[in-house]
C-alpha cells in the first residue's frame, strides 16, 4: 500500500530530495539543499580561475568563510548520489568581488570530481588537474582523505586517519607541493608537526 505521503512526493506535491532523478533534476535539489541549509539566494554557477570564470553546471551560494565548512558538512548529510559539495572560490579576483566564499554542489562520482569542477592545478609546477588527482587518488587509497574545499591554485583536505609514518608523509607533501614548505612552513619537520596538530593537509 502506497502512504500518501509518499505518492505526493512521487508526483512532486511535497517537498522533498528524490533519488535517482535525472542530472538535471539533481542539480535542482542540490540548489534546494544549498538553499534550505544556508539560507541565502543561490547563484545558478560557480567560478573557476580565482573567480574570473564561470561553470554553469554548479550552483552556489555565498557565506561567510567561517561557517563555510560547518555548512558544508550539513549540505553532506542531504545530498542525493551523484552530487558533490564542496567550498570553492575563497580568494576571488572577479569584480566587484564578492561578499563570501562559494559552497557549491555539482555533479560528480565522487570526490575527484570535485577538483575538475574547481578546475583545480599546479601549473606553476607543471601539474595539470589530473595529475593532482592522480595522487590524492594514492593518499586515498593508502589511508583515506576528504576533500572539502577546492580552487584554482588551493585544495584542503583531512586525511580519515593520519599516515602510519608522518615525516615519510611530510616529505611526500613537500615534493608534490614544494610551495607549502618554501612558501609557508619553512621546514619539513614544522609540516609534519602542522599536519599531526591540525589533522589536515593545504595545498597551494
Amino acid at each position: 500500500m502506497i502512504h500518501r505521503r509518499t505518492l505526493l512526493l512521487s508526483i512532486g506535491l511535497l517537498p522533498g530530495y528524490l533519488v535517482g532523478a535525472q542530472p538535471s533534476s539533481l542539480l535542482a535539489q542540490g540548489s534546494q539543499i544549498l538553499q534550505d541549509v544556508t539560507g541565502q539566494p543561490v547563484r545558478e554557477f560557480s567560478t573557476q580561475d580565482f573567480g574570473r570564470g564561470v561553470y554553469s553546471d554548479g550552483p552556489s551560494v555565498l557565506v561567510p568563510e567561517k561557517q563555510a565548512e560547518r555548512l558544508l558538512n550539513l549540505v553532506r548529510t542531504k545530498l542525493p548520489a551523484g552530487l558533490v559539495a564542496f567550498v570553492g572560490v575563497t580568494n576571488s579576483h572577479a569584480t566587484p568581488k564578492p561578499n563570501g566564499v562559494e559552497l557549491v554542489v555539482a555533479a560528480g562520482k565522487d570526490q575527484f570530481d570535485i577538483l575538475r569542477v574547481a578546475a583545480t592545478d599546479g601549473v606553476n609546477h607543471g601539474l595539470s588537474t589530473e595529475d593532482f588527482i592522480k595522487e590524492l587518488v594514492r593518499w586515498n587509497d593508502e589511508f583515506g582523505i576528504d576533500i572539502w574545499q577546492a580552487e584554482t591554485d588551493v585544495v584542503q583536505l583531512r586525511p580519515k586517519t593520519l599516515p602510519k609514518n608522518l615525516r615519510a608523509f611530510a616529505n611526500r607533501v613537500y615534493k608534490f607541493c614544494p610551495d607549502i614548505v618554501d612558501q609557508g612552513t619553512g621546514d619539513v619537520r614544522k609540516l609534519e608537526k602542522l599536519i599531526a596538530q591540525e589533522k589536515a593537509v593545504l595545498l597551494w
